[in-house]
């Protein structure tokens, strides 16, 4: 097994290894490579929908998605395609479901048809994110927590929060969910949370990813947010996703 960083801030690609053949030594091998590096690629990958499955409960229990039902009877898979521009809910830089009081912890995204061109994703590093961010605005940020809507449901979270297995505090808003700061009104609101967010997503802080069919990406949205790009018209795009469920944000 092969670690090489892809970025100076975030992301790292893992070669030689079979997620659907890992034993234990090297799962947690790949753990520890993900806790420091907070995406991994992996290139050429076999994987069955219950290997997917199978992959995410080594993580923990799985998140089911509100609104989106699973693929073949399989609820705990979510399908990600090609719904057109105007439906991509996705070209937003966000954390998945931070709406829910247990939000994702982790995210396993794998290719199944890819357009022949276009349909990255971006990731970007909220640990980086809060470290740029001065010291007086760190200290103002802090005792800040954030409400979060969408699905019909809603959850109020830190705006920084505390990574239960590195201990590194990131900050946690996006766009695709936050909605407001507790006791604040949404106005009043729009020129911190649009401010944190262009932090966040500096491009000096991100990755940009190029699918291929057989690839399998796993992110952290404790420390963590992305974007989809699209870009690639009508073209076909299915992805599949399991998610593991996450604890509440400290």
């Amino acid at each position: 097994m092969k670690v090489s960083k892809l970025t100076g801030s975030i992301g790292a690609q893992i070669t030689g290894v079979q997620l659907a053949e890992i034993d234990e030594p090297t799962f947690d091998e790949i753990a520890e490579a993900f806790w420091e590096n907070q995406v991994l690629v992996f290139r050429d990958q076999d994987l069955s929908i219950e290997e997917h499955i199978s992959l995410g409960q080594r993580f923990g229990e799985l998140h089911i998605h509100p609104a989106i039902p699973g693929v073949g009877g399989h609820k705990e898979i979510l399908p990600v395609f090609n719904r057109g521009k105007e439906k991509a809910g996705t070209e937003v830089w966000h954390s998945d479901v931070s709406s829910d009081p247990r939000p994702p912890s982790i995210s396993i995204l794998r290719a199944i048809n890819v357009p022949p061109y276009g349909g990255d994703t971006m990731w970007a590093s909220q640990y980086t994110a809060l470290e740029r961010l001065s010291s007086a605005m760190r200290d103002m940020i802090e005792p800040l927590r954030a409400v979060h809507k969408k699905f019909e449901m809603e959850a109020v979270h830190p705006v920084v929060r505390t990574h239960p297995e590195t201990g590194r505090k990131a900050l946690y808003v996006n766009h695709g969910f936050t909605s407001h700061f507790e006791g604040m009104s949404i106005d009043e609101s729009k020129p911190l949370l649009d401010y944190l967010v262009g932090v966040g997503s500096a491009p000096d802080l991100t990755m940009r990813h190029s699918w291929q069919v057989g690839d399998v990406v796993m992110w952290d949205n404790r420390c963590v947010m992305h974007f989809a790009v699209h870009d690639y018209g009508d073209a076909q795009r299915d992805l599949q996703r399991v998610t593991v469920r996450g604890e509440r944000p400290q």
